[in-house]
């Protein structure tokens, strides 16, 4: 592992906690199965140390850092690679389009190309950056490291503790796998908590850039409806799902027991015993209702 430099003031607000196992980044990098032709985005760069790895390996890297103190570091660690684009910016403020329109000046066709996205997530903002790194039509496939009750969150199985709206919403747009598990000890400075790295693929459908619909997917009725249905489902999670759907809807208990029936779901089943195919059958049962 490298020493840690002390000339860089830490931020906690931000997350600020560096990768200081070279191993480790490389093996992230090669986990993500980049290579030469790939496009590549990076949230929250710190302070290159994992860039520089992905330099070696994508086509060309775009990484986006908030933290503008932290510029002057990145451009002096990353000043031998061509291949790389810092951005000064918070990304969930960040107009997309700068981002496709600077891979355009490498090569970049939006026509038919995708992006993926290696980063180390800040912790205090994983959910809303994944949440829009999903809905984002031009991103193929994400290697991202977050914490690991969330990683346990992400790729949970029905019936398990850890299942629930988040693992509905990433299934719904890819496949999900753990591909490792970090010590906080790999970090500085070092987090309360361990780490894990998730990679994600997205369905084929989902990143069809032929389909206009999925440009604003999240204003799909049919998602939409969906979604209002889970967070419905898991409102009152130790409560029988029939329960808890009826409580938070105005869906009549007797329709929703015939369903029930219908679909050979049992009368005690709880929101985490439902897998996604469930849901969208018990949507299509439905619909009008929600």
């Amino acid at each position: 592992m490298k020493s840690h430099s002390n000339k860089f003031k830490y931020k906690h607000s931000l997350g600020q906690n560096f990768i200081i196992d070279e191993f480790l980044l490389d093996d992230i990098v090669d986990l993500s199965g980049i290579n030469s032709n790939d496009y590549v985005l990076e949230i929250g760069p710190g302070n290159g140390a994992l860039t520089k790895s992905l330099c070696v390996k994508g086509k060309h890297i775009i990484s986006v850092e908030i933290d503008k103190s932290l510029m002057p570091l990145l451009n002096s660690n990353l000043k031998d690679y061509s291949n790389v684009t810092i951005v000064n910016a918070d990304y969930l403020n960040y107009d997309f389009n700068n981002i496709i329109k600077t891979f355009n000046t490498f090569g970049y066709d939006e026509s038919k190309d995708h992006i993926k996205v290696v980063a180390n997530l800040p912790y205090y903002i994983t959910s809303p950056i994944i949440n829009s790194l999903l809905l984002n039509v031009h991103i193929s496939e994400m290697t991202i490291m977050v914490q690991k009750e969330v990683a346990e969150r992400i790729v949970a199985k029905p019936n398990s503790r850890d299942y629930g709206i988040l693992t509905l919403a990433t299934e719904y747009f890819a496949k999900t796998s753990l591909l490792m598990i970090v010590s906080k000890n790999c970090f500085y400075p070092m987090p309360k908590v361990d780490s894990a790295v998730v990679k994600f693929i997205k369905n084929d459908d989902i990143i069809d850039l032929t389909n206009e619909s999925n440009y604003k997917i999240s204003e799909n009725p049919d998602y939409k409806k969906l979604f209002s249905l889970i967070k419905s489902s898991f409102s009152q999670r130790r409560k029988k799902l029939i329960n808890s759907i009826t409580n938070t809807t105005n869906i009549d208990k007797t329709v929703l027991l015939e369903t029930f029936h219908q679909l050979g779901f049992d009368e005690n089943t709880r929101a985490e015993n439902l897998s996604l195919d469930d849901y969208k059958n018990l949507l299509e049962k439905i619909y009008l209702f929600i």
